[in-house]
C-alpha cells in the first residue's frame, strides 16, 4: 500500500472514530460551546442512529443559528386608487 493511500485510509478511519450519534452531540453540547437546545434544534431532522462528524454538526449549527436572510418583496400600493 502506498504511503499517500495509507494516510488517506488512516484519516478516514480516524474521522469515523470521531463521529457521534445525535444524542451524544446533544449531551456534549458544551464541547461545541453551544447550548443543548441549540444542538438539538440544529440536528432535529437527523435520525437518532445517524453518525455525524464535528464538522457536519458545526455546519448544521451555523445554518440553524444564522439562517439565510430572505428579502421580502415590498408591494407598491397606490393609495389614490
Amino acid at each position: 500500500m502506498s504511503t499517500p493511500r495509507k494516510e488517506r485510509l488512516v484519516a478516514a478511519v480516524q474521522e469515523d472514530l470521531n463521529k457521534r450519534t445525535k444524542q451524544e452531540w446533544i449531551e456534549g453540547a458544551v464541547a461545541l460551546k453551544h447550548e443543548r437546545f441549540e444542538v438539538a434544534g440544529a440536528l432535529f431532522d437527523c435520525k437518532a442512529d445517524t453518525l455525524l462528524s464535528q464538522q457536519e454538526v458545526q455546519n448544521r449549527l451555523e445554518a440553524y443559528l444564522q439562517p439565510a436572510v430572505q428579502k421580502e418583496e415590498s408591494l407598491n400600493v397606490d393609495s389614490e386608487g
